[in-house]
């Protein structure tokens, strides 16, 4: 193997294969830019990453473009050397650079590091010390010690440093087994000129010169061991040490030294772990790179995540790394008395071999011991179940090659520590585990009540384990009926039980230990549904008046609630586990019934609040009567602002909130409040095409209430007609628009009477009876200008010249439409502009003038795409579809029209769809793909009979007979 094209084991350094002198990569920044790449070998480097690293008190405006020049220049003096730069790759916010160990020295060090270690470990000691002298023969210096420092570089370096720093403690062992001694005492002591403390380089050095003869030397070298170790630390020499002393010195003479037996008191590992890959291959790398320093980790999360089941698992994976021994302390933290630091010194020490009478009696003395003892050893200290930072802070080693593992349910952010949270499982790593506890044959074939079952675990490895535990305990269980079993969110808390594990013993735990301001706020997300919610609404859930942010932090650091992101609105969004919610519900249902109540209708008054806030800042004018804007109460006008700026993307972020605060709402029995939050709703779904949000919502408020006899009533028929348009239920639509408009009638509420008549109007036009929608559309236009409602006589106005456009007279068209639009213009409302270009451009098209139809769709379908109302951009699309066909660009039109079927499909529109099918199974016929269209008019052709339109289906069928 040739020497490494990418050298960072020293300067840095870039050659050709076999080129005699290192390659010339231009200025620092370039070089700097390579140095980061090629530290991270295969990973993704962001941007904001080289940015950090070349500008790290802070990057000019022309960073981005800065950067991208610099990759220019390595690649070009890569490839003007001859060497292959596909392995530099750009990517859309950072770079890439693949090597191998063949052409990397940092990863050819790793790979030789790893033979030596195997052969090593396979007892041929020649072939080890082979293979560790050539790895470190890479190392010509410090990592990139010709270049500047950079804190992004340090945890790379630091790692690849330790590793060299383990490798040549292991080379030295390997010597002294060899009996390679003359040399390796010189070795030995520089090395100990390095680090004095080390005792397992003075019992090398003892031994070393011991087994080349210099007995006297060997006993001098023990005796300064002791001096430097009582002198620096305070304490005599660790028992490997002492017996090494004790048989150089003539000690043992005739007998054989009894073997130091290191300390382990690990308990068990789980012999099904599952999963958590991931984190078991970071805490592994990190433990192993404790040496010149101690190591931390501390492992989180929440109740029931298998956070001991984890470090426990890790430190036997690693305790080969650590030969001193093993130390284990349950800190029961989530116990009624967590152990105090003193105590718990007291045990490490113990386990350490000090005896009862050396042991300090002061918490602070007891600690330097602990120190002092772990400063020159390799020990894994294990603590689980930490309560706090302040009772893990004094059991950790200073010095030394010592690692600490830590399970808590909390989160520590004060310890100088790697923190490693812990979720819930992955999907596949949960079905393993299920499979591992019940046996892979349990589930065969039973895949779909296999997903039913983590679903009702959460994912949760506590849960998972427990729900395992009870089928593999019933031979006469399915897994449909544990599925079964677990279905009932009333119960299942108490189904989530086997022995001595409990899911909602280990929630109360938590629970118990929380503040009470924090316990009050768990309780809250017990009142909302189970989706991420903002800060502002578990504020409203409290009955507080700011949002909680301090007291969602206390339920950030106990793992009860998790941040899954920000909103278009820039607020973060917590979520609890839903077996977690189900005990958060559990708690409130021991509230009063009428407190209940009042917590619960108090959250639904502040979403209809804030839903009419952004209605009445939302780009498009919806055709329907909304209640009128009220004071925001509490937390909710703290975001009143954000959401009148971003309406559409408020109602985005909250929906299915807003759809469950409906059903709350009658759950309470206020069918009142229930309808006035739905109708705030519709503009919303009928922008973004959420039908089935909008019909649920509008029939169980409809269902729940009383006969319709006020203006909510009537506006939920009125859209609820409407959204039976949208979905060709014509019969459905003129029976609810009717009666609609007779209520808003009896009430003499003439704009709302004039939405109804436009709704019945916009029916007949559909079915083809263009004279009663002539008549429908020209009564609404009266109330409209009765009402004084302008933006209600645009609309008519443009109904009216669709019906003329219909029976194809543009000259009659044209001043309603022009009426129209400047009525939409001076009203401001854009969406209805685009509205009426649309019928602008049939009247081109009428004219025989289609360019100007084109041009009108054009602006139409930009301000559609302006207002993200992909409904009606893909009526305009299907328009323009439509107008490329009758003029022969069939690549265009056959764009567009994919696009509008795919849009109008999920929406439900069939008879949208239907068109559009057919329109596509014509184009395809023209340009020869009969098999194409065979199958786009199958689409259009049983689309046209379920909505039963006799007629068009026969001509579509007629155009199927003729493909044959």
């Amino acid at each position: 193997m040739g020497e490494p094209i990418f050298g960072v084991l020293g300067p840095l350094r870039v050659r050709a294969r076999d080129a005699p002198e290192p390659l010339p990569l231009g200025g620092p920044k370039p070089r700097a830019v390579l140095a980061t790449l090629l530290l991270e070998p295969g990973a993704f480097v962001s941007l904001d990453v080289l940015t950090e690293v070349l500008w790290p008190g802070g990057a000019p405006r022309s960073a981005v473009a800065n950067v991208r020049t610099y990759v220019r220049a390595v690649r070009a003096a890569l490839r003007a050397a001859g060497i292959v730069t596909d392995g530099l790759r750009t990517l859309p916010s950072g770079y890439t650079l693949d090597a191998g160990p063949g052409d990397h020295d940092m990863l050819l060090f790793e790979h030789l590091l790893e033979r030596a270690r195997a052969a090593r470990d396979q007892g041929d000691d020649g072939a080890a010390l082979r293979g560790y002298d050539t790895a470190l023969a890479l190392w010509r210096g410090g990592v990139l010690q010709d270049l500047p420092p950079s804190v992004v570089w340090d945890p790379v370096i630091a790692r690849i440093e330790g590793l060299r720093s383990l490798a040549v403690d292991e080379c030295l062992r390997v010597r002294l087994r060899l009996g390679d001694y003359a040399p390796l005492v010189a070795d030995l002591r520089t090395r100990l000129a390095e680090d004095p403390l080390r005792e397992d380089l003075w019992q090398m050095l003892v031994r070393a010169l011991y087994g080349a003869g210099r007995v006297t030397e060997s006993r001098v070298a023990y005796a300064e061991a002791e001096r430097v170790l009582a002198a620096e630390l305070g304490v005599a020499p660790g028992a490997p040490l002492r017996a090494t002393g004790e048989e150089v010195n003539g000690q043992v003479a005739g007998r054989r030294a009894a073997p130091v037996t290191p300390v382990c008191q690990l308990p068990m590992d789980v012999p099904d772990f599952t999963g958590r890959e991931g984190e078991i291959a970071t805490l592994e790398e990190l433990l192993s790179g404790a040496g010149r320093r101690p190591v931390v980790a501390v492992v989180s999360g929440l109740p029931g995540s298998g956070k001991s089941t984890l470090i426990v698992h890790v430190a036997h994976r690693v305790r080969r790394l650590f030969p001193d021994g093993q130390l284990f302390v349950d800190l029961g933290g989530m116990s009624g008395r967590p152990r105090e630091a003193a105590d718990v010194l007291a045990e490490m020490l113990r386990g350490l071999g000090v005896i009862d009478n050396a042991i300090p009696a002061e918490p602070g003395e007891r600690a330097a011991l602990l120190r002092s003892r772990l400063a020159t050893r390799r020990f894994l200290i294990v603590l689980d179940d930490a309560s706090t930072s302040a009772q893990i802070r004094p059991l950790l080693p200073g010095t030394g090659g010592s690692a600490v593992l830590v399970g808590s349910r909390r989160r520590m952010p004060s310890l100088p520590a790697y923190h490693c949270p812990l979720g819930v499982m992955r999907h596949d790593e949960a079905r393993t585990l299920l499979g591992r506890i019940v046996g892979e044959e349990r589930l065969r074939g039973a895949d779909a009540h296999a997903d039913r079952v983590l679903a009702g675990c959460g994912s949760l490895p506590l849960a998972v384990r427990i729900a395992g535990a009870r089928l593999a305990n019933r031979p006469g269980w399915t897994v449909a009926a544990l599925a079964d079993f677990l279905h009932d969110e009333r119960d299942r808390l108490d189904r989530l039980r086997a022995g001595e594990l409990e899911v909602r013993a280990s929630a109360e735990l938590s629970y118990r230990h929380l503040p009470e301001h924090a316990a009050t706020a768990f309780r809250a997300f017990g009142r909302l549904p189970g989706e991420a919610v903002p800060g502002w609404l578990v504020a409203v859930a409290m009955g507080h008046a700011e949002e909680p942010s301090r007291v969602l932090e206390t339920l950030l650091d106990e793992h009860l609630v998790e941040v899954v992101g920000t909103d278009p609105l820039g607020l973060q969004r917590y979520r609890m586990h839903d077996l977690l919610h189900i005990y958060a519900r559990e708690l409130t249902k021991a509230d009063d019934p009428g407190v209940r109540r009042e917590h619960g209708l108090r959250t639904v008054d502040a979403l209809i609040a804030l839903a009419r806030c952004a209605n009445a800042a939302m780009p498009t004018r919806f055709l329907g009567v909304l209640g009128e804007t009220v004071p925001l109460p509490g937390p909710a006008a703290g975001i009143a602002r954000a959401v009148r700026t971003r309406p559409v993307e408020w109602f985005e972020s909250e929906r299915r909130v807003l759809v469950t605060a409906v059903e709350s709402a009658l759950r309470f029995g206020d069918h009142a409040r229930a309808g006035d939050l739905a109708v705030e709703l519709a503009g919303f779904f009928d922008m973004r095409g959420y039908y089935d949000d909008w019909l649920r919502t509008h029939r169980l408020a409809l269902q729940a209430g009383p006969a319709p006899s006020d203006t909510r009533s009537a506006a939920l028929l009125r859209n609820l007609g409407q959204l039976h348009l949208y979905q060709d239920r014509y019969a459905d639509a003129l029976t609810a628009f009717t009666r609609s408009r007779e209520v808003f009638t009896a009430l003499g509420h003439r704009s709302g009477e004039a939405v109804a008549r436009l709704g019945i109007g916009s029916v007949h036009r559909v079915t083809g009876d263009l004279d009663s929608a002539l008549a429908s559309f020209t009564e609404a236009r009266h109330a409209f200008r009765t009402a004084a409602d302008r933006h209600g006589e645009a609309i008519a106005h443009n109904a009216i010249a669709s019906v003329w456009l219909d029976r194809g007279d543009a000259d009659a068209a044209a001043p309603w439409l022009d009426d129209a639009l400047t009525l939409s213009r001076d009203v401001g409302d854009r969406h209805r502009e685009a509205q009426v270009r649309r019928r602008i451009a049939v009247l081109h098209e009428l004219r025989g003038t289609p360019h100007m139809a084109r041009a009108e769709l054009e602006r139409a379908l930009g301000i559609f795409d302006e207002l993200t109302d992909t409904h009606c951009a893909a009526y305009v699309q299907q328009s323009i579809g439509e107008l490329c066909l009758r003029q022969g660009d069939a690549g265009q039109a056959s764009a567009l029209l994919v696009d509008a079927l795919a849009v109008q499909q999920r929406l439900g529109d069939r008879r949208a769809e239907a068109r559009v099918a057919c329109l596509l199974g014509e184009l395809h016929h023209a340009t020869g793909r009969k098999q194409t269209a065979r199958r786009y008019f199958h689409r259009s052709l049983s689309a046209y009979r379920r909505l039963d339109v006799r007629d068009q289906a026969e001509l579509v069928d007629a155009k199927l007979r003729s493909l044959r």
